[in-house]
Order: structure tokens, then sequence, then C-alpha cells
């Protein structure tokens, strides 16, 4: 159980250090130029020279995006096709100029600035929409039925034709009958079910759950997706056991 322990604590500090030097990075002179500069474990504190950055006139808008006379940056590289002079931070990683929005340094070609909204944050996960368009982080999603569409979960958004999983559609999936469960790692509709967005093959749905035992129908266990033998199950709930125990 000790051993269990330490495991879940360190990952739950090492996902929370992810998200928090999301923004750790700063730009700074150095050498003569502007850099990106940002701390890792692994070598120190790195200097990104901007590329083609004109130090003159360069500034800093945030800790994470910068705009000289010419370009716009986003934590050092350059934002593509971004307008300096009307360049403006929105919640990190997003931002906007007079005629369009920027997640990261990627244009989204929204059409148009005037309507376009954020309708959902979940940790790194961006949904929005405008007056034509839905938008999962820097993906556009052209053709989304905007007045059925809807966010099901940080990565999957439906409307009344498709399924969208990290903004991409879902092949076969059936809007009105998916659902998620087991945070996410398995999905089914009324005819398919899914492992983390693959279709899995050889399943019984209608006996088809998902408990304490793992995921299961009448014909034997799966495993991460993939249907397993008795004997590797056996291997898989020993394992587990063990796991626990230590």
């Amino acid at each position: 159980m000790r051993h269990f322990l330490f495991h879940l604590v360190l990952a739950v500090f090492i996902a929370s250090l992810a998200s928090s030097c999301n923004t750790n990075g700063e730009y700074v002179k150095h050498g003569g130029t502007i850099c990106y500069s940002y701390w890792t474990f692994s070598f120190g504190t790195i200097y990104d020279t901007l590329p083609g950055v004109d130090a003159a006139s360069f500034t800093s808008i945030e800790n994470w995006l910068g705009r000289d006379k010419q370009h716009s940056y986003f934590k050092g590289r350059l934002i593509e096709g971004a307008h300096p002079a009307s360049l403006k931070a929105k919640k990190y990683p997003l931002s906007c100029d007079n005629n369009d929005y920027y997640y990261m340094h990627k244009p989204l070609k929204v059409a148009s600035v005037k309507h376009f909204e954020v309708i959902k944050w979940n940790e790194d996960d961006m949904w929005a929409i405008d007056n034509r368009y839905a938008y999962y982080d820097s993906i556009r999603i052209d053709g989304a039925d905007l007045a059925t569409f809807k966010i099901q979960a940080h990565n999957v958004a439906t409307d009344r034709n498709h399924v969208y999983r990290y903004g991409k559609i879902m092949p076969l999936a059936d809007p009105a009958t998916y659902v998620e469960q087991w945070n996410g790692l398995y999905s089914r509709d009324k005819g398919h079910i899914w492992y983390c967005g693959k279709l899995m093959e050889d399943v019984d749905i209608a006996t088809f759950v998902i408990d304490k035992d793992g995921a299961r129908d009448k014909n034997g266990h799966f495993y991460r997706g993939e249907r397993v033998s008795n004997e590797q199950w056996q291997e898989i709930a020993t394992q587990r056991s063990d796991d626990e125990d230590n």
C-alpha cells in the first residue's frame, strides 16, 4: 500500500508541476538579443533566441506573449500571421489581434473576431464557437451544427450529426446515444464501444460492463481495450493485487 500511495502522490506532484510550468518562462535580453528563457530539470536555464526579432522594438505583453514591430511570439515561437500592433493576450494560451484568434502559435482563422466566444476551458482543453465554426484548441471544426453543439467531456463534444473527440469527427459514433465511462477511457453508443477513441472489436455490446473487476462481456475480460484470455486476466489481477499490497 505504501508503494501505491508513493506513486499516487508522485503522479499528482508531476501533474501539478506540469500545469504550473505552462507559463514559467519569460522574455529576457541575453547576448545582445531577445530570448525566451525557461528552466528545465535536465539542462537548467534555457535561452531560446526569438527568430527575426527586432530587439529595439520588442515588448513583452505577458511572460508567454511578446511582439516587436514586425512579429508576434508565443513562448519564443512566431505566431503565424498575427498583427503585432493589435496583439492582445487572452487566457493562456489564447491571444488575438484585430483579425484573428491564436491558440499558442497557430491561427484559428475565425469567421468573426466579434462573435468568437470560448464556451469551455477544461485544464488544457479549449472549446469555442463563433457565428460559423466551432473550435477545439487550434483545430477549427468546419460544418459543426452550432445550434445543437454541446460539450460532453473535457475532450468530447457533440452536435446533432457527429461526435467530436479532440476536435475530430469520430466515425460511426451516434451523438444521440454516445456516453463516456470510466473517466473517459471507455465510451459507447447504441452500437459501438471504444477504448481511448479506438473502436473495439470482438465485443458483445449487450453484456459489456465496467466495474471493480475491470471491463468484460459474457465472453471474458478486456485489458486496455483488447480481449485477454482467462490466464492473462488472472496474471493481470494478481499483479494489481500485489501492487496494492505493496
